[in-house]
């Protein structure tokens, strides 16, 4: 008998790197905690001969029978040359004909996806969008970023750029965005943003998680900061519905993780302001931070 042919999904972040074998079926939506063979994370080389470095990193792959694989780009990437345009965080990638580079020392075919979008079909194929016929994938993390999953496949945008909604100002004359813009949903919402926040008023270094432990402890300056993060997210996701009209909202990213801080208070903040809206479920991801890597895999063909 033929053995398997498993797909890898190799989910490269500007600091881990995480690898997923799975064994699934062309064109199936498995239950993903059957479908892992194996499961790994490593640093993201860096340096001299990073992609060298890689594929070191992999060569325990080839004791799997793999027929394909995927590779997530943080960045922007020609998915159909399979070439890195751009990438802020890791530069060396940049220009990098990154699927040919892996095949010709893996052996196998890879494909180049970016990141965020192969997070968003994962989630809507295999996570809490599994079952409905499209989705609307928010990952709220340092950055803010959407993806309309419609048929298998997020939609790119005529210039491969659709789905930046942490980027629409939601106040003018409100705080500075690294865009270059004020008042955008991430000076709202966005990890880093509020982080900054927190440790300016409590006067010493602080993370985002720190600020919801806090208003998990009741602290009023700490409620008061998440509840204008949650009503300027629940204006943009009746922004989506109004625009989109999805049959469901999904809300991952390390922001999401405070479920009960982020999510629940935003589906209750967009149904109480909803007027002529749909009300779509508005849910929480569930594949957390092997969603990059799972549209890796889906995107290995």
């Amino acid at each position: 008998m033929r053995a398997p042919a498993y797909r890898v999904g190799i989910d490269l972040g500007a600091t881990s790197t995480k690898v997923l074998i799975a064994d699934i079926g062309a064109g199936e939506r498995p239950a993903v905690d059957e479908a892992v063979v194996d499961r790994f994370i490593f640093p993201t080389p860096r340096g001299s001969d990073p992609i060298d470095r890689l594929a070191g990193h992999l060569v325990g792959v080839a004791e799997h029978p793999i027929g394909a694989g995927g590779v997530t780009v943080p960045g922007i990437v020609d998915e159909d040359s399979g070439r890195v345009v751009r990438s802020v965080n890791l530069p060396w990638l940049d220009g990098v004909a990154l699927g040919l580079a892996l095949q010709q020392r893996l052996g196998f075919p890879v494909r180049p996806v970016h990141d965020g979008r192969a997070a968003a079909e994962a989630e809507a194929l295999l996570g809490a969008g599994r079952g409905f016929a499209d989705a609307f994938v928010l990952a709220v993390g340092t950055g803010i970023a959407g993806a309309h999953v419609e048929g298998r496949r997020a939609r790119r945008g005529a210039h491969a750029a659709a789905g930046e909604v942490g980027h629409i100002s939601q106040d003018p004359g409100g705080r500075p965005c690294g865009c270059g813009q004020h008042g955008c949903l991430e000076t709202f919402i966005g990890g880093t943003y509020l982080a900054n926040r927190w440790s300016a008023h409590t006067g010493r270094p602080a993370t985002a998680l720190d600020l919801f432990e806090a208003g998990r402890a009741g602290d009023a300056a700490a409620l008061a900061m998440v509840d204008e993060a949650t009503t300027a997210l629940a204006r943009s996701v009746l922004g989506v519905i109004a625009t989109l009209d999805p049959s469901a909202i999904i809300i991952g990213g390390g922001i999401s993780a405070a479920h009960d801080l982020v999510v629940t208070p935003t589906a209750q903040k967009v149904y109480k302001s909803a007027t002529f809206h749909a009300r779509p479920p508005i849910l929480g991801a569930e594949l957390g931070r092997w969603a990059g890597a799972w549209g890796a895999v889906l995107a290995a063909e």
